[in-house]
C-alpha cells in the first residue's frame, strides 16, 4: 500500500525513513536533519546507507539512497531492490519515503511498482520449517513483511498526475504478483483446469470476458496438435479464450498467445531429473498473458484483445503421442514430431492459427518458456524477440524501456525456416540446435496465415533460482508488463 503527499507537509513521526535522492540535483525540501545526514555521509551514486540516531529516548533508523546522474531503470530498481532488503531485515512496518527534486516521471512510476512488489514472495507453503514441531503440533510462525509506504513527492512532480500514475502501478503490480503466483505454484495444484478456474476467477474480479473449452471441445474444434501433446496426460487440456473490447472506435484486434505448459516432462523424449525440476514454470507464457488481461481491465485500457492459452501437460504414457508421429493441426498442416520435448510449440500453432483464422486478429503476439537457447544466447535477464513486423517490435522496444523487462531482437530469415523442412510432412516440429530459438519461433509464425506477428522466448527469464533486485526466488513475472504496455503502445 502507498499513499502519495507533498514532500512540504512531512513531519518525523514513528515511521521508519527512507530518503532518495538523485546525485548532481539539489536537497531542496528534504528536511534539515536528512540534508545534513546526506553531506555527512557522503553516499556514492548506486549506494545506500544505513543510519541510527537517538531522537530523545528512542532509536530511529533511516536509509539514504544515493542514484547515479541520469539515472536509469536499472539503477533505480537495484537501489529499491537493496532497499527493500534492508527494511526486510530491520522488520520494518510504516516507511516514509522523501524524494529530493531531480527524479523523472518514468522512474517515479517505476519506483511506485517496485515499492508495491515489496513485500511479494511464494511462501504459502513455507510453515513450519525445519524445526521439530511442539507436543501440540505448534511451530512458530514466520514474520511476514507487510510494509505500509507513505511516499512524500517534491513540488515538481503533481499529486493528482502522480495518483493516477499509481493507480496504474497498482494495475501492473497486482497483474505481476497475479502470474507469480500462478507460475509458482506446483504441477500437482496448478493443473489445466486450476489455471482455467484462475483466469475464470480473474475475470469475474477484473471485468473481461472468459470462455473455456473442455478435452471434447477441444477435439471437435479440429486442435489435433494441441490434443496430441494434451492427450499423453491424465490432466484434462483446457483451451482458454479471453476477450477484454474497450475500443469501440478501431476494428482492429491484438491476440495475444501464452504457452500453457502446465507441466511438461518432456515426453518420450524425457528430460534429465534435474532439468524437470522447475517444469511447473513451463507455463510462464499462459501466466503473463492471463494477467496481462486482467491489468489491461483493471487500468480500463482502450484496446481490443484477445488472449489465448492452449492448457495441458507434456507426459509419458500409453497414449501419449511418439517422436516419429505426424500430426495434423488447426490449420491443416501436418507435422512431423522429431521430438516430443519441442512440445510448446505445437500447442502455440493451434493456438496462432485460432487466433488468425476464429478471431481474425489483426495482429499477434505470442509469449512463450519456449527454447533453452535462449537462455545461452542471451543469459537470464533478457528476453529474446523474433518479430516480422515493425510496428509490433518498436511497442515491444518501448515497452520494454519502460518496464524494465530488457529484451533483444534475433533473425526471421527466411532461410532459417528451411531448418523445419521436414521430408515426411508439411513442417517438422524441431530445426535442430544451431539458430534454436530463431527457428522454433519460425516454426510458429508458420501457422500465422500471414498476420503480422511477435514472439517472446522467455525460457532465461522467466523464473529466477536465487532473488535478486528484479524480484524474490521464483517467478518473475516477465511478459506481464511488456504485453500491457506493448499493447497500449499498438492502440496509441
Amino acid at each position: 500500500m502507498i499513499q502519495l503527499k507533498q514532500l512540504s507537509s512531512y513531519q518525523p513521526g514513528g515511521a521508519m525513513r527512507v530518503v532518495l535522492k538523485t546525485s548532481g540535483c539539489p536537497s531542496d525540501g528534504l528536511p534539515r536533519q536528512d540534508r545534513d545526514n546526506l553531506a555527512a555521509l557522503a553516499p556514492k551514486p548506486g549506494s545506500v546507507e544505513l543510519l541510527r540516531a537517538a531522537d530523545g529516548d528512542k532509536l530511529t533508523t533511516a536509509l539514504y539512497a544515493l542514484l547515479p546522474d541520469r539515472a536509469a531503470y536499472d539503477d533505480l530498481e537495484e537501489a529499491t531492490g537493496e532497499i527493500i532488503k534492508q527494511l526486510k531485515a530491520q522488520k520494518a512496518g510504516a516507511v516514509d519515503v522523501l524524494l529530493a527534486p531531480g527524479l523523472p516521471d518514468t522512474l517515479l512510476d517505476a519506483l511506485m511498482k517496485q515499492l508495491l512488489l515489496a513485500d511479494d514472495g511464494f511462501e504459502r507453503y513455507r510453515t513450519s520449517g525445519i524445526a521439530p514441531l511442539g507436543p501440540a503440533g505448534e511451530a512458530e510462525q514466520p514474520d511476514r513483511f507487510k510494509p505500509e509506504f507513505t511516499l512524500y513527492l517534491p513540488q515538481e512532480h503533481d499529486l493528482a498526475k502522480a495518483g493516477a500514475s499509481l493507480q496504474e502501478a497498482v494495475a501492473l503490480a497486482g497483474g505481476i504478483r497475479t502470474a507469480r503466483r500462478l507460475v509458482n505454484e506446483p504441477a500437482n495444484v496448478m493443473t489445466p483446469d486450476r489455471l482455467a478456474r484462475e483466469a475464470q476467477a480473474l475475470a469475474r474480479e477484473h471485468g473481461f470476458e472468459i470462455t473455456v473449452y473442455d478435452e471434447r471441445q477441444i477435439q471437435q474444434m479440429g486442435l489435433e496438435a494441441f490434443w496430441s501433446v494434451a492427450k499423453g496426460s491424465d490432466a484434462p487440456p483446457r483451451f482458454l479464450v479471453m476477450r477484454y473490447m474497450n475500443r469501440p472506435d478501431s476494428n482492429q484486434v491484438l491476440a495475444l498467445v501464452g504457452k500453457g505448459l502446465t507441466y511438461d516432462s518432456g515426453g518420450y523424449s524425457l528430460k534429465p531429473a534435474d532439468s524437470m525440476l522447475t517444469m511447473f514454470c513451463d507455463m510462464g507464457g499462459a501466466g503473463a498473458v492471463i494477467s496481462a488481461m486482467a491489468a489491461l481491465a483493471d487500468m480500463k485500457a482502450p484496446v481490443n484483445v484477445v488472449g489465448i492459452v492452449a492448457a495441458c501437460e507434456n507426459m509419458i504414457s500409453g497414449h501419449a503421442y511418439h517422436n516419429g508421429d505426424i500430426i495434423g493441426s488447426l490449420s491443416g498442416k501436418f507435422i512431423e514430431v522429431v521430438n516430443t520435448d519441442a512440445e510448446g510449440r505445437l500447442t502455440l500453432a493451434d493456438a496462432i492459427t485460432y487466433a488468425a483464422t476464429v478471431v481474425k486478429a489483426d495482429k499477434i503476439i505470442d509469449i512463450a518458456t519456449l527454447t533453452g537457447a535462449v537462455g545461452v544466447a542471451l543469459g537470464h535477464e533478457i528476453t529474446g524477440v523474433v518479430c516480422d513486423h515493425e510496428g509490433i517490435y518498436q511497442a515491444l522496444s518501448r515497452a520494454s524501456e519502460q518496464s524494465g523487462d530488457k529484451i533483444w531482437r534475433l533473425p526471421h530469415f527466411d532461410f532459417l525456416a528451411k531448418a523445419n523442412k521436414s521430408e515426411r510432412a508439411d513442417i517438422k516440429n524441431s530445426g535442430g540446435r544451431p539458430a534454436g530459438t530463431a527457428t522454433a519461433a519460425l516454426f510458429c509464425r508458420a501457422f500465422a496465415f500471414g498476420v503480422p506477428w511477435g514472439h517472446l522466448d522467455i525460457a532465461g527469464t522467466a523464473y529466477q533460482d536465487k532473488p535478486t533486485s528484479k524480484g524474490p526466488q521464483g517467478a518473475t513475472g516477465v511478459g506481464v508488463e511488456l504485453l500491457v504496455r506493448a499493447a497500449r503502445h499498438l492502440f496509441d
